[in-house]
């Protein structure tokens, strides 16, 4: 392909951009994980407020394309997203609809400063939503932002700079890294709600030294409220921690006058959202294979004919970039078109992959946890872990049968960049070890019940055999050692307690023998002679 003009030559028509951030709500504060949305609901009222789908709800008129987007997936992921009971979202008992969403509508735009002493560039923020999965601790945030006519080289800044929850570090001058100078929540009439933190580089240091934990910028904290981090001074009820890396996953769609203006190393910093500048962000031994494993290019033509509309999909796990051309007539429409698939159909894919990482990731945090806390020389601490490995067994199962799913379409666009989702994350592998781990833990546990089970079993096989040589014994003479039955009450109750206390000294060392009386008994039986061991 021929070489690109520079990036700030290139004018995107139109220019969206969805921040998904997925975190874990701490168990240890509020145990019971179907109390925690209506915990949500009571710290966060007037400014969360719960989305009434259309779907299932026969108050509401169906617009087309939440029907197409419904008919897209499969019967089962339909009832995961969904559900299948009839009614309000606000009305249905938990677990009858499996994916809650709340909305907040008090922030309206986002002025961001990429760099300092740049002009600030300021977007519509379209959604603010927290999707909220019953009966798993994990909770999503997902922020969009519409652009128009934007410079291809701001678009790039924005999505290689705008979702980071926190610095990696600074530089010598003490700008963040990575990060954008500045970013202000912006209400209807244009105040600022919230404002980064990004160069307050003692609280960043502070929160690791002191509590082990990340600190996370003061507009995304903003965001989330009444979640607060976890480990933070002013941690309230609610609590989040951050499951994934400190970049957030990111979609984006892009529509440009013309696809040719566009390079390989254009595409490349689309797909992997690595910023503007001149050249590729990698080398070309790792960008050999590019095309194959991170483009989807069932609709794009580089040479389209008179009438054929090019579509790109651009894939890299924590990226999902579509590239269409911004003269087609499909394109902006978001009502039958890609624009509205993009913030449908392929948001959801994006959001489901996303949320099985995270959940695998919270479900694996949660079983180190469990063994770094048992001390096995505790019976207490063992019975703590039995009940928590248990626990997180019947967690797992319950996201196996209600999440965990293979294919989410049978179209076969959306069943093929699903793939290539899971693929890139990795998650079928992460699946795979994580259910060996948890099940393996619980085998453990089994086999220790049935040692200790074997163990009291041989004690009490001992015991058994001695009592019954004294029964027969006894039985086979059948008369009274002592007839003492016309005796004095004190002479009876002195001879009761005599063999008593002879019956259970016995019996205690019996006992206290049990094992080597089990392996005379099985030397006995022979059993010695094929190597088992009592």
């Amino acid at each position: 392909m021929p070489h690109s003009p520079s990036s700030t030559d290139v004018t995107v028509r139109h220019f969206r951009s969805i921040v998904i951030w997925p975190v874990e709500v701490v168990r240890d504060v509020h145990p019971d994980s179907s109390a925690c949305e209506a915990r949500f609901e009571a710290a966060g009222r007037g400014v969360w407020q719960v989305v009434e789908d259309e779907i299932g709800n026969p108050d509401l008129p169906l617009q087309e394309r939440h029907y197409r987007e419904f008919v897209s997936f499969l019967p089962h992921v339909q009832r995961f997203i969904y559900g299948d009971v009839e009614g309000r979202i606000s009305d249905l008992k938990p677990g009858e609809a499996p994916l809650r969403v709340y909305r907040r509508k008090d922030v309206q735009s986002v002025r961001i400063q990429l760099r300092a002493g740049e002009q600030p560039v300021v977007a519509q923020v379209s959604h603010l939503d927290l999707h909220f999965f019953h009966d798993v601790d994990v909770a999503i945030l997902a922020c969009e932002l519409a652009l128009d006519d934007v410079p291809l080289n701001v678009a790039h800044e924005i999505m290689y700079r705008f979702g980071r929850a926190y610095p990696p570090g600074w530089s010598e001058t003490g700008e963040p890294l990575h990060c954008p100078a500045l970013v202000e929540w912006l209400d209807g009439e244009g105040l600022v709600l919230a404002r980064s933190d990004y160069e307050n580089r003692a609280r960043y240091m502070e929160s690791v030294g002191r509590a082990r934990s990340p600190a996370f910028s003061a507009h995304w904290e903003f965001l989330l409220a009444p979640l607060t981090p976890y480990g933070a001074r002013r941690a309230g009820t609610l609590q989040f921690r951050q499951i994934e890396y400190y970049r957030l996953p990111q979609m984006a769609f892009l529509s440009v006058p013309d696809m040719a203006a566009l390079d390989r190393q254009e595409y490349i910093r689309l797909t992997f959202a690595s910023g503007s500048g001149r050249g590729l962000p990698y080398s070309d031994r790792h960008l050999a294979d590019f095309e194959r494993n991170h483009c989807y290019d069932r609709f794009f033509y580089e040479n389209p004919r008179d009438g054929t509309a090019s579509t790109r999909f651009l894939l890299c796990g924590h990226a999902f970039t579509v590239v269409t051309d911004a003269d087609a007539a499909f394109a902006h429409d978001n009502e039958r078109g890609l624009l509205g698939q993009f913030r449908h159909q392929y948001y959801l894919l994006f959001l489901i992959a996303h949320f099985h990482k995270a959940a695998l990731l919270m479900l694996s945090d949660r079983l180190v946890a469990a063994i770094k806390r048992l001390e096995v020389q505790s019976s207490r601490s063992t019975v703590r872990f039995r009940s928590e490995i248990y626990a997180l067994q019947e967690a797992f199962m319950s996201f196996t049968q209600r999440y965990w799913i293979g294919d989410a379409s049978h179209q076969d666009q959306a069943r093929d960049l699903f793939r290539m989702l899971r693929r890139q994350l990795d998650t079928e592998a992460t699946y795979r070890d994580l259910r060996s781990e948890i099940f393996d833990s619980v085998q453990y546990l089994d086999s220790d019940v049935l040692r200790r089970q074997t163990g009291s079993m041989h004690r009490l096989t001992a015991v058994t055999i001695l009592g019954l040589i004294g029964t027969v014994a006894t039985g086979f003479l059948g008369m009274n050692l002592i007839a003492a039955a016309d005796a004095p009450l004190g002479t009876r109750l002195t001879i009761f307690g005599v063999v008593l206390a002879s019956t259970a000294l016995v019996i205690l060392l019996v006992v206290v023998a049990s094992r080597p009386l089990t392996a005379l008994f099985d030397r006995i039986s022979g059993e010695h002679r094929n190597g088992v061991e009592p």
